[in-house]
Formats: C-alpha cells, sequence, structure tokens
C-alpha cells in the first residue's frame, strides 16, 4: 500500500487544543499550506488532532546562567474514514526557537513537503 495522497484544497477541521489550534491555522497561512480550513467536523476530508508539551529549565555555567524553553508537538491527520493520513512530531527549543508558533510552523513546513511531493 503507498502512501496517502493528501490533495491540495482538501476540507479539515483543526481540533482546538487550549488555544493551539490558531498557532497551527496561523502557521499553515504562513507557509501556504493549500488546505481548505473549516470551523466544524461535519463533512471534512480530515481532521487534526494534536498535542503540546513544554518544558522549561535554567542552566548556569561558571559565567552565566539563562533559562531555557523546549516545545514539542505531535500532529495527526486522520481522513473521515479513520485512516491516519499524516503524522508527524517536532521539538524546538534552546538555540533552535521554542514555543507553540515554532513547532507549529514546523509541522506545517512537513506537510507541505508531503503534498508538494518532496518528502
Amino acid at each position: 500500500m503507498g502512501p496517502t495522497i493528501i490533495g491540495q484544497g482538501s476540507s479539515v477541521y483543526v481540533n482546538s487544543n487550549k488555544g493551539f489550534d490558531i498557532f497551527i491555522l496561523a502557521a499553515f497561512g504562513n507557509k501556504h499550506v493549500s488546505l481548505k480550513f473549516v470551523s466544524t467536523p461535519e463533512q471534512v476530508d480530515y481532521i487534526l488532532d494534536s498535542s503540546l508539551f513544554h518544558d522549561d529549565g535554567f542552566v548556569a555555567t561558571r559565567g552565566s546562567a539563562t533559562t531555557y524553553q523546549i516545545s514539542e508537538a505531535a500532529l495527526k491527520l486522520t481522513s473521515k474514514t479513520g485512516n491516519v493520513a499524516w503524522a508527524y512530531a517536532a521539538t524546538k527549543g534552546l538555540f533552535s526557537g521554542s514555543g507553540k508558533k515554532a513547532v507549529a510552523e514546523a509541522c506545517a513546513k512537513q506537510l507541505k513537503a508531503l503534498m508538494e511531493g518532496k518528502e
């Protein structure tokens, strides 16, 4: 069985996850992912679920001290028939940017690449 083809313009409902859905929608818009986002799950092609985790910490060395945040997100795109069409996890933090925006953009970039046949 080959990979699932996620068509340009497919309709997607993004499940709310304590506001992370807003970051997902913004990232997919900023990365120009060609999907149609809708506000209700009825009559859609896919549902996008997400999980978001943060780890905050403090690092001290002899000459300096700093705080850091590592953000991790996992996204799953499920078709209306229940098949998982795409899943991706991203970790951002320390030196690569952190927070909801960074992990949402990493996920958007990967889905766009898959849709364009680059993944």
